[in-house]
């Protein structure tokens, strides 16, 4: 082989070589972007983690997860924040459980949603489904429930949202308050919902607070990766298919100290799971679903225990499996047309978190914004069409 020829190899290689390695610092710099764009702030795979806390008293653990989260001897959690005293750009939440005469209310229909990372700043697209449910129900009260005592007004947008919808609330809660008499109390205080045997302390607290928060006061629960299209204030005791045989708790009403609630939270706390993604949610009020109706498939308009079942439609009209669908163009813009007889949009954020929504790409999402969660949208994309 003449040196002409090896000298080409060479040159060739190593052209390949350096292509390569940029083709990896650009995707990887795009995926660090990216993380940062759709999660403002880096999380562990285990939010919660323990802290050697030298000062407190003995058997007092504490845990980080955005906000400081304390738990003491008695299983007593909560989220600890700087003093907001002179901060303009934070304002101290009231507790839900203070506004008695407005949820105790004759004739008041609550709307629950519940935010519980001990976020004070939750990202656009939480507030696009709280703005979704107080324009889509203004018959109703929507109460955005924190874990935080705080709630960032840096932005502007929660001043726009309170301003516009009088029906709104942002409120915060003592933990102790929402299991207090309820049959979760036990599993709550115990604190296997963020011991270091799970991945999902929020998720988890999610599943229990839901149970809890609609047992104490009674109203509809909607998760915050939803988009409200239609009024849900004429439901009743209702619940939702998400496929085939499994009901979601994503979305549901039931009335003050409902008996199925509490089969829910009974089983939750004797059935527990730590380390399984959705045997506290879908699996367990399925599972309960079935033993009450003694059915051992489940099915739209199945009644039982002062329950219905709704098809998924209601609640979930893309399915899990297909929810790369709603990132995607679609040439009908009306989401009544597109999805009727639908009350919500479940975007499924575990699962699309990191698909970007882009201003003005006529996709479901961006089109459903558009409509129905206006002053989110607006403000997401005033620095980038990619929200």
């Amino acid at each position: 082989m003449s040196s002409f020829s090896r000298l080409t190899k060479i040159k060739r290689f190593f052209g390949a070589f350096v292509f390569l390695g940029a083709i990896y610092v650009f995707a990887s710099n795009g995926v660090y972007k990216a993380e940062r764009h759709f999660n403002r702030t880096p999380r562990s795979s285990t939010p919660f983690q323990e802290v050697q806390d030298h000062t407190s008293k003995a058997n007092t653990k504490e845990y980080i997860m955005n906000g400081l989260v304390t738990g003491n001897s008695n299983g007593s959690v909560f989220c600890s924040h700087e003093s907001t005293s002179g901060d303009s750009a934070l304002l101290r939440l009231n507790n839900f459980f203070r506004n008695e005469t407005e949820w105790k209310a004759e004739g008041a229909f609550n709307i629950f949603l519940i935010e519980t990372s001990c976020d004070s700043k939750p990202n656009y697209r939480s507030w696009c489904s709280v703005e979704s449910m107080a324009q889509q129900n203004p018959k109703g009260l929507v109460w955005y429930v924190m874990t935080s005592p705080v709630v960032d007004l840096s932005d502007g947008l929660v001043k726009q949202l309170l301003q516009k919808y009088k029906n709104l609330r942002l409120v915060t809660v003592d933990l102790d308050d929402v299991f207090e008499g309820t049959p979760l109390e036990e599993l709550y205080r115990s604190g296997a919902w963020y011991s270091n045997a799970t991945k999902w302390p929020a998720a988890n607290l999610s599943n229990m607070m839901r149970n809890a928060m609609v047992w104490q006061a009674g109203g509809f629960y909607s998760d915050s990766d939803v988009i409200c299209i239609s009024p849900v204030t004429e439901l009743r005791n209702v619940i939702g298919l998400a496929s085939f045989n499994l009901v979601n708790g994503a979305n549901f009403h039931f009335d003050q100290h409902h008996h199925m609630l509490e089969k829910f939270m009974l089983y939750l706390n004797e059935h527990f799971n730590p380390s399984v993604w959705g045997m506290n949610g879908p699996q367990t009020v399925s599972a309960v679903i079935r033993s009450v109706c003694k059915e051992d498939i489940l099915h739209q308009d199945l009644e039982c225990g002062g329950a219905k079942i709704l098809p998924h439609t209601a609640f979930n009209p893309i399915q899990p499996h297909l929810n790369s669908m709603l990132f995607q163009k679609t040439t009908v813009r009306d989401m009544h047309e597109r999805f009727p007889g639908s009350y919500t949009i479940h975007f499924w954020n575990r699962k699309t978190r990191m698909l970007p929504a882009i201003k003005e790409s006529s996709t479901i999402y961006d089109e459903a914004s558009k409509s129905f969660c206006p002053l989110s949208r607006e403000l997401a994309t005033k620095k980038s069409k990619i929200y």
